[in-house]
């Protein structure tokens, strides 16, 4: 039996969903019983060059797709909230299933899609939207069964890790952006990637799956990578780390905190050896400890194979977990972490020198982990027992704090062989 399917775009990632199908469709009607078959493409331009002969598929009206009492499930690869919006409602109000990789979509209107697709007995599917090839809210519906998550935290953005891993090689930052570019990681405007905010709708999705509620990702915080300084990237190797988009949420007793921000990781840890597009992602439950899933995050394929594995989950009929959500949430601002990476510089007119820095330093924080002191520069890894304002304030006279970003304590995330569970997916 064929299922006919409807393909709305053709970019990377709806490229990689066609190849995958009808390379891929013999294989798929081994498993489910149902052949897949691409019946429409919805395009802007008709008659622009692509990769793969897609001739007499196209189209540039969405009514052949959604009006198509044929097409049972509906793909989306568009991106963006409009027209990808409009769109995925209609086809669900239609009594059709609907797949996306949109994470901006669904961070935003999951809630009120997924009340819909619930509604119409159809299904919802967005593996696709965190984690480009890593099966992770799959094994978050699995997991969550019999255990109960208390963190999650990862690298969710190829493109950032692939940056920050060049300029790890000594690039510098506008070099490592053009050359993500060049390769297509990037896009010509980067904003959306090096401003974190890619990163903060995958984790609005990951806290709704792991956690059960819903967390505006507009009050989540994010910093992106931009404030990164080559100075900063050399100092850190010295001391021994990494800098990572981190992002993570964590779960306690009576509210949730979460962020995307750069982050030193040890480099010593498996979190650093993770380069270029790879995506990792780090579970933790009461009964399992910490699942590490590691894999591709960006490319046609990759994103295309998870578009494919949702597909097939719906033509097996296969459903875990259950729908039953919570959409209240305390959430509050709070730190993941009590370790932080400093660079200050003196002021001319200290006469005391590095000498009152270090006085007030330990006035505010608890110890001094490692440091490095060059000319009048000064960077060191400190745990707080205060704010960063406070001790702000009180530099102020002698010194100017000219970076602040957070540390991954090495206690938190061990080596590779000592996880309990590691899943690689490449």
């Amino acid at each position: 039996m064929r299922v006919k399917i409807g393909l709305m775009g053709l970019g990377t990632v709806g490229t990689g969903v066609f190849k995958i199908v009808n390379y891929r469709g013999r294989y798929i009607k081994e498993s489910t019983g149902f052949y897949p078959e691409i019946k429409k493409v919805l395009v802007k331009d008709l008659h622009k060059k692509r990769k793969v002969d897609a001739a007499g598929l196209l189209t540039n009206d969405p009514r052949e797709i959604l009006e198509d009492e044929e097409i049972k499930v509906v793909i989306e690869a568009i991106g963006g909230i409009s027209p990808a919006y409009e769109y995925v409602k209609k086809a669900l109000l239609s009594g059709k299933h609907v797949i996306t990789a949109n994470k901006e979509l669904i961070a935003k209107y999951g809630e009120e899609l997924g009340s819909i697709a619930a509604e119409k007995g159809v299904y919802l599917r967005c593996e696709a939207s965190v984690g480009g090839a890593i099966p992770i809210l799959h094994q978050i519906d699995r997991l969550k069964i019999t255990d109960e998550m208390d963190f999650i935290g990862g690298i969710v953005n190829g493109t950032t890790n692939y940056i920050l891993t060049k300029m790890g090689e000594g690039k510098s930052y506008k070099e490592a952006l053009n050359e993500a570019q060049e390769l297509g990681y990037a896009e010509a405007n980067p904003d959306y990637d090096v401003k974190g905010f890619d990163a903060t709708f995958k984790l609005g999705i990951l806290v709704k799956r792991v956690f059960g509620v819903s967390v505006p990702v507009e009050i989540i915080p994010r910093k992106g990578i931009e404030e990164i300084k080559e100075e900063d990237v050399e100092r850190a190797k010295e001391l021994g780390y990494e800098f990572k988009l981190f992002a993570w949420a964590k779960k306690f007793k009576n509210y949730i905190s979460a962020g995307v921000e750069p982050t030193l990781i040890p480099e010593n840890s498996l979190l650093s050896k993770v380069k270029g597009v790879n995506n990792a992602i780090i579970l933790r439950g009461s009964s399992f400890g910490e699942y590490v899933f590691i894999g591709r995050g960006a490319g046609e394929l990759p994103t295309g194979d998870a578009i494919v594995a949702d597909l097939i989950d719906i033509l097996i009929n296969y459903k875990l977990g259950s729908k039953s959500e919570v959409t209240g949430v305390n959430f509050r601002e709070e730190s993941f972490t009590d370790t932080f990476y400093i660079r200050l510089k003196l002021k001319k007119d200290n006469v005391y020198g590095l000498k009152e820095v270090l006085k007030l330093i330990k006035r505010n924080w608890v110890s001094i982990e490692k440091s490095s002191f060059g000319g009048n520069s000064f960077t060191a890894i400190v745990k707080v027992n205060g704010t960063v304002e406070g001790l702000k304030e009180q530099l102020e006279k002698v010194a100017v704090l000219e970076a602040v970003f957070k540390v991954l304590p090495e206690e938190n995330f061990k080596e590779k062989s000592e996880f309990e569970n590691l899943v690689e997916v490449m």
